[in-house]
This record gives structure tokens, sequence and C-alpha cells, in this order.
């Protein structure tokens, strides 16, 4: 009786040693769909070769704030297994997860309200890939804080294995610019934000054309003098995050060789709420001071100013005259003015209309500087 006892003591021993033993390790397991074991590890958003894009927010290295549509980050890695840990102030954000650039595969990111861990993919081939992730949405939402990515145990993040866009391009606009309902061709829904996709803008896509690294400081609804809220891009275009006066962008860590403004639609719409309303003479002025305003910053890029492809290039519109003869007094020579014709359809500009933006913008810019 004495051994049997001590025997299943014996046993209920190495029994409680695997029990705490596998409960130990369950921080580093995570169970998918498949019911499969993932063993994985994290990796800080501060990683030196995490390479970001757009205007970001780092006053905390280790959880960078995106607020800008087209912002985000590229990085390499090996390993099978990747996901992307996302704090999302209000669940209101899409990101596009691009791997090896296979865009048409790419993951949607619907985020949630505050942290979560969202897997990109779990059956990799074995191998270096590349992901980037690319906010979709603009600066009328919140921000989101990257908390850094999960890979695989044996995984890691390497060193950039192309060489990076050396020309830089910045836009500056509204709606438009962002790339708002560009996914909605019924044209009756492009309030809901999971038909934005600022990669298929026609910002991007000139970015992409010309080989450049983007900024895309944009906002549905803002404007020059009259937004449908009361910040105005004069009082923007110099902020790292758009809802906060501080801290200021320090224009001196990155120099564009190119800018693109193309405002003024919202300010088509509501040049009559103001009061007094501007006249002509008003409205250049408005227009010019933002102007020499970028120039300010950017004592060498080349500035294109551009209108449409909304109501605002109609016929008869005033707003390119406007434009013209702002660009007319400031007598810069690097800056040039160009307009996009109405595209004669309702809604915001969907992906196509946005191509053929793009493909009146990129060889005018192309003829305007040496590549």
């Amino acid at each position: 009786m004495i051994k049997k006892y001590r025997s299943v003591k014996f046993l209920l021993f190495l029994f409680s040693i695997f029990f705490v033993v596998t409960i130990g390790c369950q921080e580093n397991i995570s169970v998918n769909n498949s019911a499969e074991l993932i063993i994985k590890k994290n990796i800080s958003a501060q990683n030196e070769n995490i390479i970001f894009h757009g205007r970001v927010g780092f006053s905390n290295l280790q959880s960078p704030k995106i607020f800008w549509p087209g912002s985000g980050f590229t990085l390499w890695f090996e390993g099978t297994f990747i996901e992307v840990v996302l704090d999302d102030q209000d669940g209101s954000n899409y990101y596009n997860a691009i791997i090896d650039d296979d865009f048409p595969n790419r993951t949607v990111i619907d985020c949630v309200k505050g942290t979560k861990s969202y897997v990109i993919s779990k059956n990799l081939t074995q191998g270096i890939h590349k992901l980037q992730l690319l906010r979709r949405t603009d600066g009328t939402s919140p921000q989101t804080i990257f908390k850094g990515i999960n890979i695989s145990k044996e995984g890691k993040i390497i060193s950039p294995q192309e060489n990076l866009p050396e020309l830089k391009i910045e836009f500056y606009g509204d709606s438009i610019t962002s790339g708002h309902g560009n996914l909605d061709e019924s044209r009756e829904n492009n309030d809901d934000k999971s038909t934005w996709d600022n990669y298929q803008s026609y910002a991007s896509i000139i970015a992409r054309e010309l080989n450049a690294d983007l900024r895309c400081i944009s906002m549905s609804g803002i404007g020059i003098m009259v937004s449908w809220y009361p910040l105005i891009m004069p009082q923007v275009y110099d902020r790292i995050n758009p809802n906060s006066e501080f801290p200021k962008n320090d224009f001196t860590q990155w120099q564009p060789d190119i800018v693109v403004v193309n405002l003024l639609q919202n300010d088509d719409w509501l040049i009559n709420r103001l009061s007094p309303i501007p006249d002509t003479e008003e409205r250049i002025k408005h227009y010019a001071s933002f102007i020499q305003s970028i120039r300010d910053q950017y004592q060498f890029a080349t500035i294109f100013c551009t209108l449409g492809n909304m109501n605002i290039t109609r016929e008869k519109s005033p707003w390119p005259l406007v434009v013209q003869a702002a660009v007319d007094s400031l007598g810069d020579s690097k800056l040039f003015f160009t307009t996009i014709p109405y595209k004669n359809t309702g809604g915001h500009p969907t992906v196509s209309e946005h191509r053929q933006m793009a493909n009146i913008l990129t060889p005018f810019i192309k003829s305007k500087i040496q590549l």
C-alpha cells in the first residue's frame, strides 16, 4: 500500500510540473482559427529597421502616432507569421497591410477601439518578406498608435532590402486627395470610411509613378478660407496632429522636392456662409498667402497648384482664375498651375477617376522638373 501511495504521489508530482510548465508558456502562444499553436515574439515599434512614411508623431518612440492618410511604415522580415499591434483611438480607421507588394491580396484592417493585434499572414513561405502598413483614412479620424509587431518565434526583422526613394513629394488637399469614398462605385455611401483608400487616390498613384516618398496632409471638408468645421488648412498645414496645435512639424527634417496643392473645393461650396463674403481680390490674397507659407518652409521645392476634378472646375467656375492670379502675383519661377477637368459625375471621384487625375498631373509634373 505504501509503494502504491508513493507511486500515485510521484505521478501527481509529474502532472503538477507539466501543468505549471504548460501554463507558463501560454504568454508566447497564439491560437488561431485553425486551432494551430503559433509561438511568437514581439518586436518594438522602435526597431531601427522599421521605415516610417508620412508625418508621424514620435513624442514616444516606442508608440509612434499615425494621423494622416498614406502614413505608416515598411519593414522586411524573416518568418512565416506576422501581425501588427495597433491602438486606435475610436475604431474609425482603416489600414492596408501589403505583403511583398501584392496589393490585390492585401489585408484590410478595420480598426476597433483600443489595443488589438491584427493578423496579417500566418502561413507565409520561408524566406524574406516585405510588409507595408498604410493608413487609408485621413486626418478627420483620430490617431492610431503603433505598438509593435508580432512575428513567429524563429523570425526576425531585417535591414531594408530595397533602395529607398530619393524623390520626395507632399500633397496638401481635402477629401479628393485623401481618397474619400473612392471605392464607392454606387456614389451613395462614400461617407462609409470602409470606402476610403488613400493608396488608390491620385496622390498615391502619382507618388508610385514617380517612385517618390509620399506625404499627404489632407482632410475631408477642409478649405483655405472656410471648412465644414472650425479648422482651415492655413491653421493645420504645420501640425503633426491635425487636431492639436502643438507640437508643430519640424519642416527641416523632411524637405520635399515636389509639393502639390489641391484645395478650394470646400471654399467653393461654403464661401457664401462667410460674412462678409470674400470678394475676388480677397480670395486671391488668401490663396497666395497660403502658397507663400509653403514656399517659406520649402525653399527649393517645385510647387504645383491644381484644381479638380469635382465641380470646382465646372464650366464657368471662377476658381481657376483665382488660382492663376494668385500664382502670377507671387512671381515664383518654381510655381506652376494646371486644372483637372470636371468629372461630371456625382459624389467623390472613384478609383478610375483618380487614375484619370494622375494621368493628367504626372506628365505635367515631369515636364517641369528633372528626374
